[in-house]
């Protein structure tokens, strides 16, 4: 019986904290005290049958998982949730490269007494938002994703802009107009790409 309640506390405080919720939300959820709770995860007592199937239908679960030493369940959302992790940490890191070759670049500018090179660090911009949306995917909702295509379509425009600008000594601020059906564009491709996926 004492493997079982310790298997079973284990379980418990495992998926209570895959849901990303603390002790005491999930004592709120179920009418206990957080300390019940703490109790139950710590194995020094288990809750009755009821509330042992309420808690197994809160996080989708059989109770023949909840007693398994060997939860796939849990496994499943936890291998799920360290690959988001990876691939999330993957994505800043390729940003990061994105930003380090632009001050490179900056810097070199520099050494060489060439101005206009400021210009790369807004071209890093829709660049790492790009970076970060190809390797994070699977991670973001479409809301975030559009925020990500947004801060992409306008930065590439204030890049061709400022490139006009410094290079040509063009002021083509019509340019920003571009920006406008492109925003419309990418906003309906999130929508439909997200009604797909329902």
């Amino acid at each position: 019986m004492k493997e079982v309640k310790a298997i079973v506390a284990k379980n418990l405080s495992t998926l209570r904290k895959g849901k990303g919720i603390t002790q005491a939300e999930l004592a709120e959820q179920f009418n206990y005290s957080d300390k019940a709770v703490s109790r139950w995860e710590h194995g020094d007592t288990l809750p009755d049958i009821n509330v042992l199937y309420e808690l197994c239908t809160f996080y989708g679960i059989t109770m023949n998982d909840l007693v398994s030493e060997e939860c796939s369940v849990i496994k499943d959302e936890l291998h799920e949730k360290n690959a988001k992790r990876y691939r999330l940490w993957l994505g800043i890191l390729a940003a990061m490269v994105v930003w380090l070759g632009a001050t490179i670049l900056f810097t070199y500018s520099q050494m060489i007494e060439r101005r206009g090179y400021w210009i790369a660090f807004i071209w890093a911009i829709p660049l790492s938002c790009l970076v970060l949306q190809y390797f994070c995917r699977n991670i973001f909702n479409w809301i975030t994703k559009f925020v990500f295509t947004s801060i992409c379509i306008w930065s590439v425009v204030a890049a061709i802009y400022f490139h006009m600008l410094v290079a040509y000594n063009a002021n083509l601020w019509m340019v920003y107009l571009i920006g406008i059906p492109m925003e419309a564009l990418a906003f309906m491709w999130r929508k439909m790409k997200n009604y797909k996926n329902q």
